[in-house]
């Protein structure tokens, strides 16, 4: 899975929530949305292990959010973290193992999720069992 690939599935995100990707990473960032997406974080001055946003994307993310950002109020865009997270793993090539660690999420997660993204219905597909005018299923009708 390429980075190219990456920002094209990224590309509906807010530049601001983009750019913090390019900062921290992309697992990173989706922890960052399910804390405090629709809100504030707080960047502390130092990547003390007690910060609650150093407890949430750990030290290597926040010290590298310090350098870009500095310390004070970051207002992260809300989005819906998980369907985004599903969408990616359902578009992202790879083994479930390379999609689950770049994602920061488990295999098992990802082989469900491109299971079930396998099972839904096509919606170009017609019903076999839709019922006729006359409320007959009967293909015989």
């Amino acid at each position: 899975m390429s980075s190219d690939e990456i920002d094209d599935l990224l590309s509906f995100w807010p530049a601001s929530l983009r750019e913090v990707e390019t900062v921290i990473g992309l697992a990173a960032t989706l922890k960052l949305v399910e804390a405090f997406g629709g809100g504030n974080c707080y960047i502390p001055a130092t990547s003390d292990p007690s910060a609650h946003l150093v407890q949430v994307l750990g030290e290597r993310a926040v010290a590298a959010m310090i350098e870009q950002y500095g310390p004070g109020s970051f207002a992260v865009p809300a989005l819906a973290a998980v369907r985004h997270k599903r969408v990616l793993i359902s578009r992202l090539s790879g083994s479930a193992r390379d999609v689950a660690r770049k994602l920061g999420v488990t295999d098992r997660w990802v082989r469900y999720v491109r299971a079930d993204t396998r099972s839904e219905t096509d919606s170009r597909q017609i019903d076999m069992f839709q019922t006729n005018e006359r409320g007959s299923g009967s293909a015989s009708d």
